[in-house]
């Protein structure tokens, strides 16, 4: 399958997707550094700041991958959430870009307060909309490398979404 990377950083999906036998057709990354480590790791030079890109100009793919930013979310930080005056809305842009494309799947990775931020409105008005784009299964997932035997804590959440039922998905199991 056909992928693209946005929010690309040094490229967790590209390395995960394509260890999978899936394809990387277009990456955005704003971080000039991030984009040359990616570049040198994979020989695709990422675009800049993904609000800059016109959906017509990436090519057609089957799974949308987005590490958006967390900082709107995260415990750390001010917590203004989607009313961040720089990143609360760049959710916004993977919408506009699913809608122009229409891929099968998406996976998005985020810190796990997205998810209960604001009580749990901020997640459910992300997941609306993902619904209203077309996706009929939307879920979501708490991991830390840790439950995969990792030394590193660091949990984040993990959204996956289809345009058709998931019937035979399951979520990978992992250490207690």
């Amino acid at each position: 399958m056909r992928f693209i990377d946005l929010f690309a950083g040094l490229g967790g999906f590209h390395l995960a997707l394509r260890g999978l036998g899936h394809t990387c057709v277009f990456a955005s990354e704003l971080d000039e550094t991030l984009r040359d480590v990616y570049e040198q790791n994979f020989g695709i030079r990422p675009a800049g700041d993904v609000r800059r890109v016109k959906a017509e100009d990436i090519p057609a793919h089957d799974i949308l991958c987005a590490g958006f930013p967390c900082q709107p979310f995260s415990k750390a930080g001010f917590q203004n959430g989607l009313t961040h005056p720089e990143l609360g809305d760049l959710y916004q842009d993977i919408l506009r870009i699913i809608r122009f494309h229409r891929p099968a799947f998406f996976i998005l990775e985020n810190v796990p307060n997205l998810e209960n931020h604001d009580d749990g409105q901020t997640w459910e008005a992300i997941r609306v909309r993902l619904k209203r784009a077309g996706y009929q299964d939307v879920r979501l997932k708490r991991y830390s490398p840790h439950h995969f035997g990792i030394p590193q804590i660091r949990e984040r959440i993990y959204i996956i979404g289809s345009r058709n039922p998931l019937l035979d998905f399951t979520w990978p199991l992992s250490e207690p």
